[in-house]
């Protein structure tokens, strides 16, 4: 036998038992199985002991929990308070006649989901009548409400209860605004929810998305249309600038609509009803850089009353800038306003000026946030316009 034959012989009883020895270290044995099984126990029954107590199971006896009506992927609860109070003269003509005082200005609940098919829904109810001025009796009506599909990005389509496509300080969410309460030309130009119509999207890479509506055009909670007609409006903007530290959107907006005996105050209409024709549009910015923020607007509308009242055709305009900077990073946060609104630019010294000085804290982020406002308001011929303290406790649940 060749000597390299001789040496193969003799290596392979080492190789069986190297072999065998790996495998004695790598196969767990009864008593490791054993262990960790029973480690696995230990952590099943800790998380179902932390479940039971978010449940509020306390006894024996299961908790009754709520069970969706329907087959849909995934059913929300949720909403929001915001808790105020409010001290000081009328810095502008939204607080006439309003005392200091304590007061919910929202306080919303919300049923929200969505279907394998491409679907989604709200349903939310203001429980506070999402009312600034001094009402009493306020009683639970429906906010935002819509069914939605969603199958492609750039084309949803959503019917219900529904924001105009005009002013981006209106479409901004009431949760995450930088101050208590918007721009009083935003309130006056802009108009509320209403029965609506929209298609929505994002097209070339995101960076411009689009809104176009069609609703009945007087207001919310309201099924019937005040004409035959339908106000029309759209937006669009542009993003381009987004990276981690700076992000840059410019927008603009347009609406367009008739109108028969709708809400308009400021304006000099008889009974603060409007009839007639208005051409509206915008233009915005939002800039962030960092813990610095930027955001702007500009809104003009023509108005052309049926009554010739105030006049048969004026526009009334109005502008904000806020900048808002983070003093504590994530936590504390100051703001500044400067606005503008005149309601007929054909009638000189009828300006209405507000600025407005502002901090936020955020305990934890939007979900639980202190805000503090006092606006230097000045009302042309008013002799109760001057400062106002808004104060706002939010929490989102």
């Amino acid at each position: 036998m060749k000597l390299s034959n001789l040496l193969c012989l003799q290596a392979v009883p080492a190789l069986l038992f190297s072999a065998v020895a790996l495998s004695a270290q790598t196969v767990p044995t009864v008593e490791e199985r054993l262990k960790a099984l029973e480690q696995q126990v230990q952590t099943l029954a800790k998380e179902n002991t932390d479940l039971k107590k978010q449940l509020g199971w306390k006894d024996t006896v299961a908790p009754v929990l709520p069970v969706p009506g329907g087959h849909e992927a995934r059913l929300v609860v949720g909403g929001f308070l915001q808790a105020q109070a409010e001290f000081g003269h009328a810095a502008d003509p939204r607080w006439n006649g309003v005392n200091d005082r304590f007061f919910f200005r929202r306080a919303r609940i919300y049923l929200a989901g969505s279907f394998a098919e491409d679907f989604d829904f709200k349903a939310e109810l203001d429980l506070q009548g999402n009312s600034l001025g001094a009402s009493t009796g306020n009683l639970a009506r429906a906010n935002e409400i819509y069914v939605n599909w969603h199958k492609y990005p750039f084309a949803n389509v959503r019917f219900g209860q529904l924001k105009p496509a005009f002013g981006a300080e209106a479409l901004a969410s009431d949760t995450s605004i930088f101050t208590v309460e918007r721009s009083l030309s935003s309130d006056r130009l802009t108009d509320g929810r209403q029965l609506a119509a929209a298609v929505f999207g994002e097209v070339l890479d995101k960076k411009v998305n689009y809104l176009v509506i069609a609703a009945n055009g007087n207001g919310a909670n309201v099924s019937a249309n005040d004409n035959s007609g339908f106000q029309r409006s759209a937006r669009v903007t542009f993003t381009p600038v987004a990276t981690a530290s700076d992000k840059l959107v410019l927008g603009v907006d347009g609406l367009w609509t008739t109108d028969t005996a709708v809400s308009k105050s400021d304006f000099g209409f008889t009974g603060n009803l409007f009839s007639g024709s208005r051409n509206m549009r915008g233009a915005d910015l939002f800039w962030t850089h960092g813990r610095f923020d930027l955001n702007a607007e500009w809104l003009h509308g023509t108005f052309k009353p049926a009554s010739a009242t105030p006049a048969a055709k004026f526009s009334a305009e109005g502008w904000q800038a806020t900048a808002a900077w983070y003093l504590i990073p994530a936590k504390l946060r100051a703001v500044f306003r400067e606005e503008s609104f005149d309601p007929n630019t054909s009638i000189g010294g009828n300006t209405i000026r507000t600025s407005v000085f502002g901090l936020n804290y955020y305990l934890k982020g939007e979900d639980i946030k202190f805000m503090i406002d006092y606006l230097d308001g000045r009302v042309p011929g008013s002799s109760t316009d001057g400062g106002r303290v808004l104060t706002r406790v939010q929490v989102i649940f």
